[in-house]
Parts: structure tokens; sequence; C-alpha cells
């Protein structure tokens, strides 16, 4: 992380910065706020209930609340958390829908954490969550055939997904080596897209240009650009306004220069 980036909650300012930048959102008629984070957003529960506290003295003017999460702190306690705040949406991040085991081993769960995704999806669902499947596209995938993603969502309970493409920062990073090593081929993306093409309904397209389609009762999204670093059409369109750690508010997750105040 940047210097800046630091958690600095108990700046005596801390809270009073971050409601004129909520208050800024608002005037940029957003409607959504995902909770997300460079690790698990519930490691930062502190953080979370102030930002609750916040929005429910503003009268909660963002209606669409969703946490993405690897599912590995979805406890019992911090579900109920999550509800009580107003969360609508659960989006699990994952990198094998199909095995367990390996979905463990390729985000790095500890053994005492591990979970079941069926087990998780009933917990979330028993709760009254949406669950969006927000899938990265790892080469684990590259035997599987379109279909079987949706056949897939509809035995876990889930409502939504999201095609998720592999980012890397060509800086060099273990990181960025690792995602050229295991991402999915491009042929193997394109042959998703078109299937979703061939056999979604196109409902509408997002405000950064992805088009929402809906296979078989799931909503359907391919996120190309999930750091937003592509030069989009309409550059006065902001995909993301992110309020980091220092409660700041930034346009990038990648660029310390997307400062916007």
């Amino acid at each position: 992380l940047f210097d800046s980036y630091i958690n600095k909650m108990d700046d005596p300012y801390f809270i009073s910065d971050l409601k004129r930048r909520l208050n800024y959102a608002v005037l940029q008629n957003i409607d959504t706020i995902i909770l997300t984070g460079t690790g698990e957003a519930l490691q930062n529960i502190p953080y979370l209930s102030t930002l609750d506290v916040i929005l429910k003295n503003m009268n909660n003017p963002f209606p669409i609340i969703e946490l993405q999460t690897s599912g590995v702190m979805l406890t019992d306690e911090n579900l109920k958390f999550l509800r009580d705040m107003g969360v609508s949406t659960i989006s699990i991040s994952v990198s094998n829908l199909f095995d367990d085991d390996r979905n463990m081993e390729i985000i790095g769960v500890h053994p005492t954490l591990q979970f079941k995704l069926m087990d998780i999806c009933k917990k979330i669902i028993d709760l009254g969550f949406n669950i969006r499947l927000s899938l990265n596209m790892t080469n684990d995938y590259v035997k599987i055939h379109p279909i079987q993603y949706f056949n897939k969502a509809k035995e876990l309970g889930a409502t939504q997904i999201t095609f998720r493409e592999l980012y890397n920062s060509n800086n060099n990073t273990n990181e960025d080596k690792w995602v050229i090593k295991n991402k999915l081929r491009s042929d193997q993306m394109d042959f998703i897209k078109k299937f979703i093409l061939e056999n979604g309904r196109s409902l509408y397209k997002l405000p950064f240009g992805a088009t929402v389609y809906s296979i078989n009762g799931i909503s359907t999204v391919v996120d190309s650009d999930c750091m937003n670093i592509k030069k989009d059409v309409n550059d006065e369109v902001l995909k993301y306004l992110i309020l980091r750690e220092n409660g700041k508010l930034y346009t990038h997750w990648d660029d310390e220069g997307s400062l916007r105040f």
C-alpha cells in the first residue's frame, strides 16, 4: 500500500472527512456502495461500524450495499452485522467454482478457516441476502463449458454471476507473475462471451459500459476491466469512487495519483 492509505481512524477529523466524501458521492448520483479492500473487508469491523453509523445518520442515501469477500469471515455474527447494516448482496470471490479444496488452495485460506461453498451459500440465503459469484477466471476453468457455470450457480442458489478477467500491473511483481501464468486464455474468455451473447437476454448497460445479461434467470456480467485501467469511450464516466483506509477519495485502485479529494 501507499503510505497515504494507512488507516487513520484515530484522526480527529476522520469522521467529518468521511461524511464530506460520502455526501460528494450522493451528489454524483451514486446508488451503490461496495464494501471491499486490499484484504477482507470484515477484518476492519471498526471501520464498517463507523460507516454504518454515518450512513444511518444520513438516512441511508445509498440503497444498494454489497460486500465483496472470499467468504472466509462470513461467521453468523458477521452476517448478522451485515444484515443490520443494510447489505443486500454478498459477492463471493471464487477461483474454482467446482472444487472447494482447490478454491481454498488458490485463495490461500488457512486450514482452520476453510469452508464448503454450498454451506456458506446456504447461510447467506437463509438470512435473505442475494449471492453474486465473482469468478476469478483462472486456467482452472480451461475445460469448463459455459453452461456449467450457470448450472452450478442454480445449485448454489446464486442469482448473479460476474466473470472477472484477472488483472496484472505489468510491474513484474510476484502477483503479476502468478496472474500471467494462471489466468484463463483470451480465446477461452472469448468463447464465454460468445456464449453469453448467443444465449443471454440483454437487460441494460452499466454506466462504465458493461452489459448485463440474463441467462437462465441469472444476472450475468463480464468484467474485462476490474481495475478500471482501460480507456473508456466516455472518459467522464467514473467506474469507481474509492474510499481508502485514510478516509480519502480516489477513482482508481492502482494509482495514488487518482486522488479526488
